[in-house]
């Protein structure tokens, strides 16, 4: 039953991709207000999160990053955050519209 349930998302996929379909998913900017040692390891994980990199500001007391994220991760950023920026870093993000999904 396992197998069917992964391969039901590709085969759907592939479905829509044939059609001409395009599938859109929300995303989210993002400001993150980084402590000076913290910008490998919160730009490690937004990466790994799918985010889009627009600019990054700042290095002489305090690192400034913005971009764009999937909507479902952002709530993943902020439940990690804390641990990354040892409880220093600040973080905003909105609605930005849909990205076309990948």
């Amino acid at each position: 039953m396992e197998g069917f349930r992964g391969l039901t998302p590709l085969v759907l996929r592939r479905a829509l991709e044939r059609a001409g379909t395009r599938v859109y998913e929300p995303y989210h900017a993002f400001e993150a207000e980084l402590p000076l040692d913290a910008p490998a390891p919160v730009t490690a994980q937004l990466a790994a999160y799918g985010a889009e990199f627009r600019e990054t500001t700042g290095g002489r007391t305090a690192w400034l990053i913005t971009g764009e994220l999937p909507a479902r991760r952002v709530r993943d950023v902020e439940l990690r955050l804390p641990g990354l920026t040892h409880g220093e870093g600040v973080w905003w993000s909105w609605p930005s519209g849909d990205h076309s999904l990948r």
